[in-house]
């Protein structure tokens, strides 16, 4: 069995075995019941947020873009993102259709280094900001949740902006390149490394800020999906929660984040008091808006490669 295969079983394995621990641990009657008795007005607006911040990273991407000097449609940039979230819900980690984004523009626009670069730096700047929003809200929040999460805020949020910055110099990770000459395609490389760098302030001061209406639009869709369930805390648990769930989707652990983000949710939301099946709850009903929402992005793939074979015929 090669490395990746091996890679890949141990990613299914995880993902398989973090979703029997969860339902070892709770009522599945009760989830059930209260997904069905959730209040559907309000879960239509969370739904409804959800699929318009899709168009508004895709102005960020494009701002990114613009930056390196290459051209991109909103709509163009938007559809990719919904193709990237039906990949999402497929491929390991939860941000496996990002890779799929940066093959797909490349293939439109043969910027193969500005498009991984930027869907890079695209990332990485929700990530930022993510953890700054979660430093800023701990002032408000920290009374309200455990010791032991709010250090692990700290923790992750002030290592996330100092790697962060530190993956953002492109001259830095240049010169790291240069030294492991064991690389393969250092010209290539170096494309891409001007890439991550080389967006220009103006551009990232952008993408940055469209950064922050999403993640405080992706805190809200979290905290109307639980008004929905009748899980009703503090709006500050969700500033110091969503942060803290949104990172445990990019570690490469799961397919699709799956288990990961049942189990962090549980965890989070359980030590506030919410039992086991409502927190588990909550995270299915936001996997089930991803996933509508993904289903859309592959009906749309797929009529794209029927459009693409009916055009070599």
């Amino acid at each position: 069995m090669t490395r990746k295969r091996l890679f890949n079983v141990l990613k299914i394995a995880v993902s398989l075995g973090l979703i029997a621990f969860i339902l070892t641990r709770v009522d599945l009657v009760k989830t059930w019941n209260a997904l069905r008795e959730a209040h559907w007005g309000i879960m239509a607006v969370a739904f409804t947020l959800f699929v318009l911040t899709l168009p508004l990273r895709a102005f960020r991407w494009k701002a990114l873009l613009d930056g390196l000097g290459v051209h991109a449609s909103i709509s163009r940039l938007t559809v990719l993102y919904f193709v990237g979230t039906f990949f999402n819900i497929f491929l390991p980690t939860g941000v496996g259709g990002d890779v799929v984004r940066a093959v797909e523009f490349t293939q439109d626009s043969r910027h193969g280094a500005e498009a991984i670069g930027t869907v890079f730096v695209d990332r990485l700047t929700g990530l930022l900001v993510l953890f700054v929003i979660a430093l800023a809200a701990l002032p408000f929040s920290f009374r309200l949740v455990e010791p032991g999460v709010t250090i692990a805020i700290v923790i992750i949020a002030l290592a996330g902006l100092a790697g962060g910055w530190l993956l953002l110099q492109g001259d830095l990770l240049g010169r790291i390149g240069r030294r492991l000459p064991f690389l393969p395609a250092q010209d290539k490389l170096e494309d891409l490394y001007r890439a991550i760098g080389g967006c220009g302030r103006r551009a990232l001061t952008r993408a940055l800020t469209i950064s922050v209406l999403f993640n405080l639009v992706n805190i809200l869709v979290n905290y109307l999906i639980a008004l929905a369930l009748d899980v009703h805390l503090s709006p500050w648990h969700f500033f110091a929660f969503v942060p803290l769930i949104s990172f445990s989707l990019t570690l490469p652990v799961s397919l699709g984040g799956l288990g990961v983000r049942e189990g962090t949710y549980v965890l989070l939301f359980g030590q506030a008091g919410v039992a086991p099946e409502k927190a588990l709850a909550l995270s299915l009903a936001y996997y089930a808006i991803t996933v509508v929402t993904g289903l859309a992005g592959g009906l749309v793939y797929a009529i794209e490669g029927a459009r693409g074979l009916k055009r070599e015929t």
